[in-house]
């Protein structure tokens, strides 16, 4: 077996496997070490939506970056499909944001003045293109950018790729202890066996906190637990993502629909409640009425590792060793999975970054806003 590698990256979720597809892509040796199953964790607990309009609010660096990663899913659809030939199953079919009330209505036409890519569409309009919803509604912002993935697809066609291009990925390999050696490189200590990488990336979601006091760090991330449900209707018609109040009903082509998420914040449990799956029931039948006549496919629960501001960590160690994070993505690591592995790529690369992103991203900021 293989040890040593230019690049180990510790967890196989959607963040990692993207970030070796790139670096694997220029020739780069790279090694993942997951302690669980590929995708096992927060990746298959997402619905997949890709809401850079829907979920941010700030025009910012953030934002910015959201947006450029959700536009290179239009690129990743077919790359990877021509490599893996797998289909991510990319939808592109927009997403309503629903107003309840008159004074949502007011605001989200607010938001139409400074967003050129976004439109208030009148309750009329709506229901057009819509029938299933609610006649209460007031209207909606329609945001034809922000349409889905299967997360499933799309990580299991970044693995199939980065292992065809010459990756080494291994499950069921947890990382115990990062050791630097003599030679300025990293030992990542596992039960298989010990591995030398000359950097190493901490892509390991709501775990990563671990390596950041390991790393001398303190950047805390706490865990969010999110429950879904998936239910099938024929008399459910939906062709957009339907998002309100932090809900979102996403359709997946086949008669099923995806629904979450709630948010239970320091919560480490994977298994759903009632009381939480209770409560995205009944936020989304005045929505849509029909929804009680629906047939009951899953539910299950994952953790959003959220830092403290809510951004992620995407970048180097503040003492400019080779040791570099990609994590904390919260509600969006889906959508922001392409660009963080670019990003990754390029500082691991010694490319030229856009110094906004370093910014907003670095592991230290908030110790720097603090100083300030």
């Amino acid at each position: 077996m293989k040890t040593q590698f230019e690049v180990g990256i510790i967890g196989g979720g959607i963040i990692g496997q993207s970030i070796a597809y790139q670096l694997a892509k220029e020739g780069v040796s790279v090694l993942i070490l997951e302690s669980n199953k590929i995708g096992n964790g927060a990746t298959s607990a997402a619905a997949g939506m890709l809401g850079a309009n829907s979920e941010l609010e700030n025009n910012d660096a953030f934002f910015q970056f959201a947006k450029e990663s959700q536009q290179h899913y239009h690129v990743l659809r077919d790359e990877l499909s021509q490599i893996s030939q797998i289909n991510i199953q990319f939808v592109d079919k927009g997403m309503y944001k629903l107003a309840m009330t008159d004074a949502e209505a007011s605001a989200l036409k607010d938001v139409v003045k400074y967003h050129e890519s976004v439109e208030w569409h009148s309750k009329e309009v709506v229901l057009e293109s819509e029938p299933t919803l609610s006649a209460t509604i007031k209207g909606a912002l329609y945001i034809p950018e922000d349409g889905h993935v299967s997360p499933y697809h799309v990580c299991a066609a970044f693995s199939k790729s980065a292992r065809l291009l010459g990756a080494t990925i291994l499950e069921n390999t947890p990382v115990h202890e990062i050791k630097k050696t003599v030679t300025n490189e990293y030992t990542l200590s596992t039960p298989v066996t010990d591995f030398v990488c000359k950097n190493i990336v901490i892509a390991n979601g709501v775990w990563s906190g671990h390596f950041f006091k390991k790393l001398g760090l303190d950047a805390g991330i706490n865990p969010v637990k999110g429950e879904c449900l998936s239910i099938k209707s024929n008399d459910i018609g939906l062709e957009k993502t339907i998002f309100y109040d932090h809900c979102y009903i996403v359709p997946k082509g086949d008669g099923r629909f995806v629904i979450g998420a709630t948010m239970v914040e320091d919560d480490w449990s994977t298994v759903p409640t009632i009381g939480g799956i209770q409560s995205l029931i009944e936020k989304v039948t005045p929505i849509i009425p029909s929804i009680s006549s629906a047939q009951l496919i899953d539910t299950w629960a994952g953790l959003r590792p959220q830092p403290i501001d809510g951004k992620p960590y995407i970048g180097q160690h503040p003492e400019g060793e080779n040791i570099y994070f990609a994590t904390g993505h919260y509600r969006n690591g889906i959508l922001l999975a392409p660009k963080t592995g670019l990003m990754i790529r390029d500082l691991i690369l010694n490319r030229k970054q856009n110094e906004d992103y370093v910014k907003a991203f670095s592991v230290n900021r908030l110790q720097v806003q603090t100083m300030r």
